[in-house]
């Protein structure tokens, strides 16, 4: 099989991106018999995989004329490259009139649920979505049971044509020894509790904010501060920020970029993550917070459940005072912070990237043998 990756959003340090790099460097490391095509943007995030059966395309301009490169550029590089299979990592990347196969990743439906997303305009989204109904993908490929009950319920996807693969914590993010030294270049000090996904609505840390100001007034002698690490302002995403009291101001603290380094050793020196999400199609940063040792709250609710299992405190995201609640427990007990971290530690082993790459080489066997 000649086989094509779009595995632009590779270098993104987000959801999608993630997914992107990890789950094509494992198919890459893995696969011996099929020749791949990857489709890179402006840098190439596996410059370490040399192989006679990858060759890598660079195009510079392919992640900012989106559309130019969906329905021009990308059927021509599918042709020139006699593709069986084009498969996409991002959302709903569909080739227009290419003549072979096409498996196409649905991470979530998100744009179709908050409509916030779309602020009522005909959006590129809605365009790929169109597409799939324009011309049908072999498969679609997504990342939880419960993506996969939306694709069929919104989509109206039949449930033959979707296959699920489990997301993993990102490889590139190490386990990190304290290091005071990033720490103080962050302007943090310890004891503090880590929030992720800045101020998009979607993230819900607003809520979060009030929770660990009604904490922290309701109970004097705590010494934590909060760290929110993301965006705090977007033209895209609508924002949603509280007034913190002035006597908290200086324990609130926004950062708007990390990279993967100081990520991790925020993680791991968090007293607690709190991942109070409204609507995920699956939610890595739990995830990433077990491989850190660091006891998860997080959501009650979407794929959130379906991912932790019972290795976080679940809440109701709409409520802060079962964010205070959980927070507290977590602190005022070092029992439940170690019985939470040793579940953490333990369901990792159920999410691996290198079996998920495993079952999408097997998916593409099965669509290539189809008539």
């Amino acid at each position: 099989m000649r086989i094509a990756i779009d595995a632009r959003f590779a270098n993104l340090k987000v959801g999608i991106g993630r997914v992107a790099y990890n789950l094509t460097k494992e198919i890459l490391l893995l696969d011996d018999e099929n020749y791949y095509v990857i489709l890179l943007g402006e840098n190439d995030p596996f410059v370490d995989i040399k192989k006679d059966n990858v060759k890598k395309i660079k195009n510079a301009f392919s992640t900012r004329k989106k559309l130019f490169w969906q329905f021009f550029y990308l059927p021509y590089i599918l042709k020139k490259e006699k593709i069986d299979i084009f498969f996409s990592t991002e959302n709903f990347i569909i080739p227009p009139f290419f003549k072979g196969k096409t498996v196409v990743t649905v991470h979530d439906l998100i744009p179709l649920v908050f409509k916030e997303y779309l602020q009522g305009k005909i959006s590129p989204y809605k365009l790929k979505v169109y597409m799939t109904k324009l011309f049908p993908p072999k498969k679609i490929m997504t990342i939880s049971n419960f993506s996969k009950e939306e694709i069929k319920r919104v989509l109206k996807i039949a449930e033959k044509d979707i296959f699920v693969i489990k997301e993993s914590f990102d490889n590139r993010l190490k386990n990190i020894k304290e290091d005071i030294n990033i720490l103080h270049h962050l302007e943090i000090k310890k004891p503090y509790i880590l929030g992720i996904g800045g101020m998009e609505l979607r993230k819900n840390n607003k809520v979060l904010i009030d929770a660990f100001i009604d904490m922290i007034e309701n109970n004097g002698e705590l010494r934590h501060s909060l760290v929110i690490v993301g965006q705090i302002y977007s033209k895209k995403i609508p924002m949603d920020t509280r007034d913190i009291p002035e006597n908290l101001a200086d324990r609130i603290k926004m950062i708007i970029e990390v990279s993967d380094e100081e990520l991790s050793v925020l993680y791991q020196n968090a007293d607690i993550f709190v991942y109070p999400t409204i609507y995920e199609g699956f939610g890595l940063p739990p995830l990433e917070s077990f491989k850190h040792k660091t006891p998860v709250i997080t959501s009650n609710i979407t794929s959130i459940p379906e991912v932790v299992q019972d290795a976080a405190i679940l809440i109701n995201p709409y409520k802060k005072e079962e964010i205070e609640e959980a927070m507290i427990k977590i602190i005022r007990s070092n029992d439940l912070k170690e019985q939470l971290i040793k579940r953490g530690t333990s369901i990792l082993r159920n999410y691996n990237w290198s079996k998920s790459a495993e079952k999408v080489i097997k998916e593409f066997k099965k669509i290539y043998d189809q008539e």
